[in-house]
């Protein structure tokens, strides 16, 4: 694939927020494939759905994709089987909102992927930049060759950054870090990477300062030299997938719209492919299409419906998800496991609470691939009713998260759940 060329003459101006949007996705995009092609990796295309492999050491992207409902299976499909002969390290899609399909989720749940977080798409019109005072004996310079790996704590160190060092030396017009160097040491970094035609705008990524320098104005100081440096080179608008709201609000930037992301962090997804008529059956249940799920169902017995995916969800997990309270009453019909979660989160709480009551070793069961609790869960979502349950079963306190690592009560003292807190303290008092 060819590289256009890269111009000033030819960038977004005027632009609705419509247009930013565009103009986030587009550059994301461009990211992408440059960061596959940087490291001689492979870029391809079917219909409205394209992917970037950087390799069996990095994560391929699926940036965007734009399909109809019609050719939307058979394309992931196609997808999916090139992965499984150049297996990536893992996957991620991108999409704004709405998806294209507006089922896609559903889709790509039932090959494997995972639901991931949601972008947080942000603008600014580079003349309204604001400057903020800098601390003594800060430098922020330009320098795309400095290894950033071994400095300990920095965010987006290394290749772990949205803009990786490969792509900075293959592209340099288009790719510039900023370090941030504070006594002469490195503190913070950040990056701009420029694209140019309809959509061309300034993407700012990896902007980060260690744990120790941070609350010191750095941070401004080196998003204020990326988006300085596309102001001079003559783009007219900056954009950003937001970690953190308030920085960038703070130096101009405003809120456009939310995306969707969606992982594969499981390489057996890349080795087993789920049989078609799986597939299918999980669409079935993600859409709420009782029609499909009648005629499939009979050829499945009970314990084949519980019978994880490929990225360890459950059917009845799957249908919970997407608020399919048909699909789920039919699986529960059909002979799939309920759990006490389950059945909270599509509304039956009367089943909830009889479900407990009759196995209160439930009340420690692992959810996820997070291994929380249903009070992990409660803190996280400030439930009050369902912590109150929870608490009921006299629940293991001392159970720990798999990603965190945290206590129940760990999880309520993150979030600021002071209700939630004061129940916990009050149980283990008892």
């Amino acid at each position: 694939m060819s590289v256009p060329p890269l111009s000033a003459l030819s960038v977004l101006q005027h632009a609705t927020p419509a247009q930013l949007e565009l103009a986030a996705a587009d550059n994301h995009r461009q990211l992408f494939i440059l960061e596959a092609m940087s490291v001689k990796g492979a870029v391809q295309s079917a219909g409205g759905l394209t992917w970037a492999y950087a390799g069996p050491h990095n994560n391929a992207s699926v940036p965007f994709p734009a399909m109809s409902k019609e050719e939307a299976g058979p394309l992931l499909d196609e997808m999916m089987a090139w992965f499984r002969s150049h297996p990536p390290r893992g996957a991620g899609c991108w999409s704004l909102d709405p998806p294209q399909p507006a089922d896609l989720g559903v889709r790509l749940l039932a090959r494997g992927f995972q639901p991931g977080w949601n972008p947080c798409w942000m603008a600014l019109r580079l003349d309204n930049l604001r400057q903020y005072p800098v601390p003594a004996g800060l430098e922020v310079r330009p320098d795309n060759h400095s290894d950033t790996s071994l400095v300990s704590a920095l965010p987006y160190a290394g290749k772990d950054g949205a803009v990786p060092p490969a792509l900075m030396e293959a592209f340099p017009d288009r790719a510039q870090r900023f370090l941030a160097f504070l006594d002469g040491r490195i503190v913070g970094q950040s990056c701009v990477f420029l694209t140019s035609g309809t959509y061309g705008a300034a993407g700012i990524y990896n902007v980060g300062v260690v744990p120790s320098a941070r609350q010191q104005g750095i941070g401004k100081a080196i998003l204020y030299a990326a988006c300085q440096h596309a102001a001079v080179k003559g783009w007219h608008y900056a954009v950003l997938n937001a970690t953190g709201l308030r920085m960038y609000q703070q130096a101009g930037f405003k809120w456009i719209s939310n995306g969707h992301t969606w992982w594969i962090n499981n390489q057996d997804c890349f080795t087993d492919a789920p049989l078609p008529a799986r597939i299918q059956l999980a669409e079935a249940i993600g859409l709420g299409d009782i029609r499909v799920l009648e005629e499939i169902g009979k050829d499945y017995a009970p314990q084949e419906l519980n019978i994880p995916l490929a990225n360890g969800m459950t059917l009845m997990e799957l249908a919970v998800y997407f608020h399919q309270s048909r699909a789920a009453a039919w699986l529960a019909e059909h002979g799939a496991t309920c759990t006490v979660l389950d059945a909270w989160n599509l509304g039956w709480k009367d089943r909830a609470k009889a479900l407990l009551a009759a196995h209160p070793e439930e009340v420690n069961r692992r959810y996820s691939y997070l291994d929380y609790t249903i009070l992990h869960i409660a803190a996280e979502k400030n439930d009050l009713d369902l912590a109150q349950l929870a608490l009921s079963a006299n629940p293991n306190l001392n159970i720990r998260d798999k990603i965190y690592h945290s206590t129940p009560l760990g999880w309520a003292e993150h979030f600021g759940r002071m209700e939630i807190i004061q129940l916990i303290n009050k149980h283990l008092k008892v």
